[in-house]
């Protein structure tokens, strides 16, 4: 696609239906920022927010501001649920951070549209059966797909996830659906912290996986795992094995984060070496240098 025909794929879409949001409890919201910025470039029509306890230095005017109180990883993942709701005006907000944002408009599908929660599929996931309830990580739950009497459903990530306002109010809308945080399954004890092997504290978990199927009794739709899968990447797991990841609408990886955008700059949380290892991820990083990213690793 040569760069008159991408221009062009942007603009046929109609992207005023959504805001870009990003929600950061950390005084420093810099990078955050730029995350809006270039997501905001891919998709024109778009209004964006920033939710921060203080505006950065650099906020372009198109970025709105809004002040919130500080947030601990816990307080982001209710505010999520509960209250993000109340600043988004658009029919969708598309879920932006300093380590998940849009990579490229055009691959935006108006599909996207259809459904209420939108989300790439990560390591973790739960797998139901007649003899119970399993949670599965590495991608386990991959293997159980389409077997008899297996319900599977992969967590979504929210770091960069599509939601209707529908979603958005869901908990709100639908009091008796409750969330739920079973005991930690390990206690940490240098320093002291609970540690659950589902990740059962955050947003994404509940939304997708914990509390799907009665969200879905209340009518949130979520999209098939091949919708999923072009929509963003964030753990390259098997569904991604041969996916040519110049055709992700974005992406989300605690690993990856945006530090600049004059030039834009992935830094990897971790040692090249390291990166090597994991499934594909160097194929990421050469997908983000065709972008015109520059990559920092930590030092070896």
């Amino acid at each position: 696609m040569d760069k008159k025909e991408d221009i062009a794929k942007k603009r046929k879409s109609d992207f005023s239906r959504i805001t870009l949001v990003s929600v950061t409890g950390l005084e420093d919201a810099q990078h955050a920022a730029y995350a809006l910025v270039l997501s905001q470039q891919q998709m024109p029509g778009a209004r964006a927010l920033l939710c921060s306890p203080k505006a950065p230095e650099y906020l372009p005017p198109t970025i709105e501001h809004k002040v919130i109180a500080k947030l601990g990883y816990t307080e982001y993942s209710l505010f999520m649920m509960f209250a993000l709701w109340h600043l988004i005006e658009t029919e969708f907000a598309l879920i932006i951070q300093d380590d998940g944002w849009v990579l490229d408009g055009a691959n935006w599908r108006d599909e996207y549209f259809d459904y209420d929660y939108v989300g790439a599929p990560v390591a973790h996931g739960r797998v139901d059966t007649p003899a119970g309830t399993r949670w599965m990580s590495k991608f386990d739950w991959y293997a159980h797909l389409g077997k008899p009497d297996h319900t599977v459903y992969p967590v979504l990530n929210g770091g960069f996830s599509l939601r209707s306002k529908r979603m958005l109010r869901a908990l709100i809308d639908h009091p008796e659906i409750k969330v739920h945080i079973p005991r930690p399954d390990i206690l940490h004890f240098d320093p002291f912290r609970m540690y659950w092997r589902n990740c059962a504290p955050n947003e994404d978990v509940q939304l997708t996986a914990t509390l799907r199927p009665e969200l879905e009794n209340a009518g949130i739709k979520y999209p098939p795992l091949d919708i999923c899968t072009l929509f963003a990447a964030e753990d390259t797991g098997p569904m991604y094995k041969e996916l040519d990841f110049k055709k992700l609408l974005g992406h989300h990886g605690p690993w990856r984060r945006l530090v600049s955008i004059d030039p834009p700059t992935v830094q990897y949380r971790m040692k090249r070496s390291l990166v090597k290892r994991a499934r594909r991820e160097l194929d990421m990083v050469q997908m983000f240098e065709d972008r015109g990213y520059s990559i920092v690793f930590t030092p070896e």
